[in-house]
């Protein structure tokens, strides 16, 4: 929605523009060496037509103050006569900026009295760029993970505010117009009331940011130490999305620890219909199988921005590659709901079967066909691809219907529950296609995968070998492993019953993978010191318990393959934010689910997986067994726009009760200086890091997390599911 509506407001503005970056601070050396590339930014000069981009009927002149604005500059540019919310000052920048660089950007701005007395939402001014590639306008603002800093803010009428941060351009290709807006456009982007009066900017730079060379924690390569145990092979990897290129430190760890990849949101089938949910993209007629299409138009730009970063990581460094998966051709969520309608417009009836099967084929072969067919430039890259996802019901051995959720309507644009597959087929027969299809245009090295989550419900774990053993028996299909997504909870499910699970599901598919692996904080975590070094060590424990029952696993012949992670670093996980697909978060806790922290260093759990030593009992050299938990099970509900959206968190699962006896973790890199309080047992481990004992059955208050900063799937780093 809120990119439909800059959309069309943005019509009355010029043309397109650009998507943008990440902040991390340039030096003041590297910022005055840097030259400023925009035009009369200070507004001195008379001529002040290289600000008109954005103006369609009102004026823009150049002024002069009493005293000095900033520094010892006086001068200042004004815009009047507005009669459109869309009347801003705007300049087009695409011949002096480039893709793939990252750009920080400052100015001030002003309100006149015309805004004395207006609602603090009709006092937003927004650095609100645009960039067209491929003929196709993305439309950023402070809800886009392209731009970092204080790019929108709430203004007094009569005071000079400055801004700044930084925005990058990253699309895969010369795009072929950006522009960089300073815009007040009022309530509802730019649809709802607005006071349209004059404004004031000046000092406007946008210089080009050096990269530095970034270093990180000295600790071992996780992907090292891991396939040096379980094979060069086996995948070690992690969900990536813009967020993530866009940090530079973010990268340094994915290039050091991991030899895989999967894109969060990137290659789902919004994201490839340009997220936009609501209508489609627009349509063009193609030859498909010898007759002729109307299809709707694709959109690789946001996939392709982050495959061209690991194809230049690859091309660099051929003797550490790092591997891609594909997520995902076909689900339930994420998926426009016009695209299952005559003439893909969701007002209309829906198609028949005939008609799915060949808009289905035609999808799944022209997706893999540009991203690992031989011409392509990503050819080679990619180890799997996640053919179906979710395609089971939460309530027993049974497909998902278009019936899961009473309260979710299939006339809404997207949906977290209810299938409108299975509204159409009625059927599996779309499972069955969807694996023959892949199996037809995917490279043979290629593998094709289903992949759920809630694997461990019993239920649920009989209806996902009945998916698998239902397309193995079928003519044509192909499916070479089961992932299991691993979105669990603290000490569930019980690692004990981990192995049978893996026997069952190598057993039906031949190969199992641990898909989109994070673990969700008990409840007395509040992100406080406090109780972040019992989160972390009861965290580490319970992933070395689930590590050693994967080795235990492959020991007794199961086929496991690989481990990947949902996220690289804390901060950046999908379950910060609230959620209702499958496995998902409600928002309202903090959550650090992940091996990295927020500043980037080794937690306590990835010292399970790198070197167990570092876990030492305090008394007794064993650890107590917890008892099996009830499992959580996650209700899909509706995803919100751009992003993926996920199911209500689970009913917290019961911890298990603590002994004397319980190990502690030392952890090098995170739990340095930690204070020791009264009444604790305080252990002096290995890089003199302290760690506390908390008493038995203490816990601390739960507090509300601030609210998540909009992304992107959005676009984008809600990562699904």
């Amino acid at each position: 929605m809120m990119k439909n509506l800059m959309k069309r407001g943005a019509a009355l503005c010029m043309a397109a523009l650009l998507a943008l970056g990440t902040f991390s601070g340039m030096s003041l050396k590297t910022q005055a060496e840097s030259k400023n590339l925009i035009a009369n930014p200070d507004f001195a000069e008379a001529d002040v037509s290289s600000w008109l981009a954005g103006a369609v009927e009102a004026t823009i002149s150049c002024e002069t103050a009493e005293e000095p604005i900033y520094g010892d500059v006086v001068t200042y540019g004004k815009i009047s006569g507005r009669t459109a919310s869309y009347d801003c000052f705007a300049q087009d920048v695409t011949a002096v900026v480039k893709d793939g660089k990252k750009y920080e950007f400052s100015f001030y701005a002003m309100l006149s009295e015309d805004y004395a007395g207006a609602p603090a939402d009709q006092r937003v001014l927004d650095f609100a760029p645009f960039v067209t590639v491929d003929g196709q306008t993305a439309y950023l603002g402070s809800y886009s993970a392209e731009i970092q800093g204080n790019s929108s803010q709430t203004l007094e009428p009569g005071k000079w505010t400055k801004y700044e941060g930084t925005f990058q351009l990253n699309n895969g290709k010369r795009p072929e117009q950006v522009v960089i807006r300073l815009l007040e456009q009022g309530t509802n982007y730019g649809q709802g009331d607005c006071v349209k009066g004059e404004y004031y900017v000046t000092g406007v730079t946008l210089k080009e940011v050096e990269k530095k060379p970034v270093e990180v924690e000295d600790v071992p390569s996780l992907r090292d130490v891991i396939t040096a145990e379980m094979g060069e092979d086996f995948i070690v990897g992690t969900a990536i999305d813009t967020g993530d290129i866009n940090d530079d430190f973010c990268m340094a760890l994915v290039t050091k620890h991991f030899n895989a990849v999967t894109l969060g949101n990137a290659l789902k089938p919004d994201a490839l219909f340009g997220y936009s949910n609501n209508k489609v993209p627009g349509t063009e007629e193609v030859v498909f199988n010898g007759e002729k299409m109307v299809v709707p138009k694709l959109n690789y730009s946001r996939a392709e921005r982050l495959l061209n970063v690991i194809l230049e990581w690859n091309e660099e460094n051929p003797d550490k590659q790092i591997k891609v998966r594909g997520h995902v051709l076909v689900w339930h969520a994420q998926t426009p709901e016009w695209f299952f309608h005559e003439d893909y417009d969701a007002s209309k009836d829906y198609v028949g079967t005939e008609e799915m099967n060949k808009r289905l084929e035609w999808y799944i072969a022209t997706v893999l066909q540009h991203f690992t067919g031989e011409d392509s430039p990503y050819y080679g890259m990619f180890y799997g691809w996640d053919v179906v996802n979710e395609a089971v019901s939460d309530q027993g051995k049974k497909y998902r219907t278009d019936a899961e959720n009473a309260s979710e309507p299939l006339s809404q644009s997207t949906h977290g529950s209810n299938s409108s597959w299975w509204h159409v087929y009625q059927s599996n027969e779309y499972i069955i296609n969807a694996f023959r299809y892949a199996n037809k245009y995917a490279p043979a090295d290629v593998e094709l995968y289903y992949n759920d989550y809630n694997e461990f419900n019993m239920l649920k774990k009989n209806g996902i070998v009945m998916l698998i053993n239902d397309v193995k028996a079928a003519e044509g299909t192909r499916l070479d492993a089961f992932g299991m997504q691993g979105h669990y909870g603290l000490n569930s499910p019980d690692a004990s019953v981990l192995g049978g699970y893996f026997m069952e599901y190598a057993n039906a598919a031949g190969k199992v993978q641990i898909t989109e692996w994070d673990v969700s904080a008990s409840t007395a975590y509040d992100g406080t010191d406090k109780t972040k070094l019992e989160e972390y060590r009861k965290q580490a424990l319970y992933y070395k318990r689930m590590y050693d029952a994967v080795k235990l696993a492959i020991e007794k012949g199961n086929n496991v393959t690989g481990l990947t992670w949902w996220g690289v670093v804390d901060k950046y996980s999908w379950l910060q934010t609230s959620s209702n697909v499958g496995g998902g978060s409600n928002g309202k806790r903090k959550q650090c689910p992940l091996l990295f922290d927020n500043d980037y260093k080794a937690k306590p759990s990835y010292w399970a997986f790198v070197d167990a030593s570092q876990i030492v009992p305090l008394t007794t050299p064993e650890e107590p067994e917890p008892t099996a938990t009830p499992e959580p099970t996650a209700t899909p509900a509706p995803e919100k726009e751009p992003e993926a959206t996920v199911a209500p968190e689970a009913t917290p699962t019961p911890e298990v009760q603590e002994t004397d006896a319980e190990p502690i973790l030392a952890s090098k890199s995170a739990m340095i200086g930690m204070a020791v309080t009264a009444g604790v047992a305080v252990l002096a481990l290995v890089g003199g890091i302290l760690f506390t004992k908390k008493k038995k059955g203490q816990k601390a208050e739960e507090v509300k997390a601030e609210e998540p900063k909009e992304e992107t799937a959005a676009e984008e780093q809600k990562t699904e599911e």
